[in-house]
């Protein structure tokens, strides 16, 4: 089964079949695990916790040496379902170190967690990833949060979800700033203002944390490491990096991670003024930049 059959489902008669229960969904799982261990160790006895039922002597076998961790890369992002990182970039096992987590946020565990990666396997690691994703259900919540205050707890109704949710605001708050610049003041009231509002944001968002965790890690990320993001597509299952150079159109690429508050104020002007956002809104919104400017 290919990609798109598989990931790319469109509507309810298309849908991939669901287990009925919890026991069918470990079922599916159980057996999916099968189908990976028959692919790729078939002859390797599996480990047992069980004692001997008899109450004889265990016997014990030497354990099978697990491969050594060698991730070429380290990947924070969301945890969106269609989203799995190691198919997007189509790698193999123990080619990347992959962090995600809801809205690609960068807290205290993530961080962490890549530190961890930096820490441990500085021989092979050579970037840093930050990837976002079109239609993110975090930042979709962070902007409805953001156009209504009042429905802040409604919207992120546990502390947990809440912390996820103000860690996209500012992203937000950058990117309602930068269609007001692009599109005038009265795009607030546009119909289509939510849909360019959260796209604008998830450039954004993965910009900002890219720059947060560049400014974290630091020389400690060592000289043959660099820091990059970019946002999929879910659509076209494309990694879109934008490109801040106006010479160029290179957008299928890593871009590199911003270097200062001012690149992350370009980087939402230049989203908010693109093609993208704007068939978001209606014919009644003009730039009011001019072409290029």
């Amino acid at each position: 089964m290919d990609w798109v059959a598989r990931f790319r489902r469109s509507d309810d008669d298309d849908a991939p079949d669901l287990p009925a229960d919890p026991a069918a969904a470990a079922r599916f799982l159980l057996a999916g695990n099968a189908r990976f261990v028959q692919r790729t160790v078939p002859d390797v006895p599996a480990p047992t916790t069980i004692p001997p039922a008899d109450g004889g002597p265990v016997v014990c076998r030497p354990a099978p040496a697990p491969p050594k961790q060698a991730p070429m890369g380290v990947v924070l992002g969301c945890s969106d379902a269609r989203v799995p990182l190691e198919l997007v970039f189509d790698t193999k096992p123990n080619q990347l170190f992959v962090v995600r987590v809801a809205g690609n946020v960068l807290g205290d565990e993530c961080l962490g967690s890549i530190e961890y990666a930096l820490a441990s396997f500085p021989d092979t690691v050579r970037l840093l990833v930050v990837l976002g994703h079109t239609g993110c259900g975090a930042v979709g919540a962070a902007v409805d949060t953001y156009l209504d205050p009042q429905q802040h707890n409604s919207i992120a109704f546990t502390r947990a979800l809440r912390s996820v949710v103000n860690h996209i605001l500012l992203a937000v708050h950058g990117a309602a700033l930068a269609l007001a610049e692009t599109w005038g003041p009265g795009v607030a009231a546009d119909p289509g203002y939510r849909a360019a509002l959260t796209e604008t944001a998830v450039y954004l968002n993965a910009g900002a944390t890219a720059y947060q965790l560049a400014d974290e890690v630091g020389p400690d990320a060592g000289p043959g490491v660099r820091v990059v993001y970019a946002v999929y597509d879910v659509a076209t299952c494309r990694v879109i990096g934008p490109d801040l150079d106006p010479n160029t159109d290179d957008t299928s690429k890593l871009a590199a991670a911003p270097a200062t508050p001012a690149d992350l104020i370009a980087l939402g002007r230049q989203v908010a003024g693109s093609p993208m956002v704007g068939r978001h809104l209606s014919a009644a919104c003009r730039p009011v930049l001019p072409a290029g400017g």
